[in-house]
């Protein structure tokens, strides 16, 4: 029915692309790789008292990821089989999980010289997709030369983690509130993604 298709398509709030939805997916300017979507609550990256303008921050939680039913009875009979399965779950990241978000690779072990040298690389691959697509590349190299203070004082706290293909990065960053909740805040910067509506 019309009015039943409507309604299921406004309450969804999967970021999954084989789900219809009525919502944004931002994808990473450098890899084309899906990092986020509206579903989750961004603010605005502050450090020291004041806003870098150009990177939002998106507070990640561990949840509660059901994996269907587990056979946990070695060699059950087929009268036994019902008795020997139950209902498993994990604990995942919903940003970090395959499933539950965006199927980041990580936490790499990786030096602040190493990434630095990452970071470069990265830049420059999405100044060179702004420019592609006929755009200024100015608010986003501005945003990245903001961000190089918070790197240097806080790379102790991030974790660095890959996307899908491996060619492009997000950064989760432990700190304090990020302690308290149990898992790291992720950085975006607003300039280095596109968005595409579901």
């Amino acid at each position: 029915r019309a009015d039943d298709s409507a309604a299921t398509e406004k309450t969804s709030v999967s970021h999954t692309t084989n789900q219809l939805a009525k919502m944004i997916v931002y994808n990473d300017l450098a890899s084309g790789d899906q990092v986020l979507s509206d579903s989750y609550p961004q603010v605005p990256l502050k450090f020291n008292g004041e806003t870098i303008e150009g990177i939002t921050m998106v507070q990640a939680k561990m949840v509660n990821k059901e994996l269907g039913d587990i056979n946990i009875g070695a060699n059950a009979s087929a009268e036994e089989a019902d008795e020997g399965t139950d209902d498993a779950s994990k604990m995942v990241n919903n940003i970090v999980d395959g499933e539950t978000g965006f199927g980041y690779e990580g936490p790499m072990t990786i030096s602040k010289a190493e990434f630095a040298v990452m970071y470069k690389g990265w830049c420059k691959k999405v100044k060179d997709a702004i420019v592609a697509k006929g755009d200024k590349p100015k608010p986003f190299m501005t945003s990245a030369q903001a961000f190089l203070p918070v790197l240097n004082a806080e790379f102790k706290n991030f974790e660095i983690y890959q996307t899908k293909s491996f060619n492009a990065f997000v950064i989760g960053w432990w700190d304090d509130e990020a302690n308290t909740v149990g898992a790291p805040k992720f950085l975006y910067f607003t300039h280095g993604m596109s968005a595409e509506k579901y």
